[in-house]
């Protein structure tokens, strides 16, 4: 069996063996879920390349549809999460699933722009709260020296999801346009909806909300586990760290995470949300032949994230990580700007720079366990989450805005660039992330 988790990140055999079989249990569920979400979000993408002539949306009312997903999302991100914290992960994420499915079913439906906005924004809110919950949940089976390795599997469903749901979006638009009267479009979100609340129902059933309720592990790995988890808890709290609702809100390492991750999602919704469109344009393919070459660039990104995410945990390092994760983004997005003419140096600028994406996402989201805990833990993931995907509003919008004023992708691109070094300096500038100076007593009797 693959290890899900590094030897070298484990101190001795028994936990590492124990560790890979939590990952085993629980991480392929997320990844499932995770890949769905991503796929739900960003289907309309491949959707609009029909979608748009049929219910006359321009690029910028598109850009304004696909965005408005992420206002639903985000006023009620914190709520939910909160809500998950008492209720339990199983109960809720559960039922965010089983909702969202229903309605990203229901967008088959939208007739005019207005109609596209309302189901985009009531998507949003069904969906609030997954992604920090799924997070907050990890904290719940892993130390924080193991979550860099967790979060990745999970994360890889960004990248699945292109790989799986591109050829799946395109093949289901050529060759099931007109079924029972539906247009190809209307059928990528029937196919690629309703699975998701057949899984929620898998979650319920199956998900345990932390170690003691697991009867797949003995009662040794059960006692490991908890006694791992309160010996950070500990260590934390006699650190000061705080474990209270309002501390997330008042740590400045929460803020610059926040800005971070925002940075991040920049670039993740301007090439998700327009990448079909860029691929047709500079390539001029097929929409089945698009979707395979989406697929295609997805794959590399996926062994970086791994790659990236064990080195991080068995150094523990964190800064550097993420930062050069962003460096790689705006490299990439400066190329892809620069030569957007040119499909194969475009393409192939925009994979490096989808591989740095995946580089900081890992890395930053294993951070905010470290500085705070408990209600603040689920308040911290849940803001840097809302926050952050106002991205998801701004970007496409924006991304949409530049390319009708300009005709071209270009300004996009360099205006993602810039996002994306912006980002690297919030890093740079965490405090708990900042080299500590020694002491002056210590330097002197060194």
């Amino acid at each position: 069996m693959m290890n899900l988790i590094g030897r070298e990140s484990v101190a001795d055999e028994a936990r590492w063996r124990t560790y890979n079989l939590i990952a085993w249990r629980i991480l392929p569920l997320l990844l499932i879920a995770y890949t769905m979400a991503s796929l739900d979000r960003v289907n309309v993408a491949f959707a609009k390349l029909q979608m748009g002539e049929a219910i006359g949306l321009t690029a910028a009312m598109y850009g304004f549809g696909a965005g408005i997903f992420f206002i639903g999302y985000c006023l009620v991100e914190i709520p939910s999460n909160m809500i998950l914290h008492r209720v339990g992960a199983r109960i809720w994420l559960a039922r965010i699933m089983i909702v969202w499915g229903i309605l990203s079913a229901t967008t088959a439906l939208v007739q005019t722009p207005t109609h596209f906005y309302i189901v985009r924004f009531i998507l949003g809110v069904a969906e609030a709260g997954f992604y920090p919950g799924a997070l907050l949940f990890m904290t719940y089976w892993f130390p924080q020296h193991l979550r860099a390795q967790a979060i990745s599997i999970m994360i890889l469903g960004s990248s699945l999801s292109s790989i799986i749901g591109s050829p799946l979006s395109g093949a289901i638009m050529d060759f099931m346009d007109g079924w029972l009267g539906l247009a190809g479009w209307q059928w990528v979100f029937v196919v690629e909806g309703l699975p998701a609340s057949i899984l929620g129902v898998i979650v319920f059933v199956v998900l345990r909300n932390g170690p003691a309720e697991a009867a797949w592990l003995n009662a040794d790995q059960k006692a490991m586990v908890i006694a791992d988890l309160a010996a950070e808890q500990k260590e934390q709290s006699d650190a000061g760290v705080g474990h209270r609702f309002g501390d997330a809100f008042r740590n400045p390492n929460i803020w610059c995470v926040v800005l971070a991750n925002f940075c991040n999602l920049s670039t993740l919704y301007g090439i998700q949300f327009w990448l079909p469109t860029i691929i047709r344009k500079v390539s001029n393919t097929s929409v089945f032949d698009t979707g395979l070459i989406a697929a295609g660039l997805a794959i590399i990104p996926c062994v970086v994230l791994i790659v990236n995410a064990r080195h991080s945990d068995k150094t523990r390092e964190r800064r550097w990580h993420a930062t050069f994760g962003f460096l790689a983004q705006a490299v990439g997005l400066c190329v892809a700007g620069t030569f957007s003419d040119n499909a194969y140096v475009a393409l192939s600028a925009l994979v490096f720079a989808q591989c740095g994406f995946v580089v900081a996402s890992a890395t930053i989201f294993s951070l905010p366990g470290a500085f705070v805990m408990g209600a603040a833990a689920a308040a911290g993931f849940a803001l840097i989450t809302t926050l952050g995907n106002f991205a998801g509003y701004s970007t496409p919008f924006v991304f949409g805005v530049l390319n009708d004023a300009t005709g071209g992708f270009s300004a996009g691109f360099y205006a993602m660039g810039s996002m994306s070094l912006l980002g690297a300096v919030a890093i740079l500038v965490t405090p708990a992330l900042r080299p500590r100076k020694k002491p002056a007593a210590e330097v002197a009797g060194a």
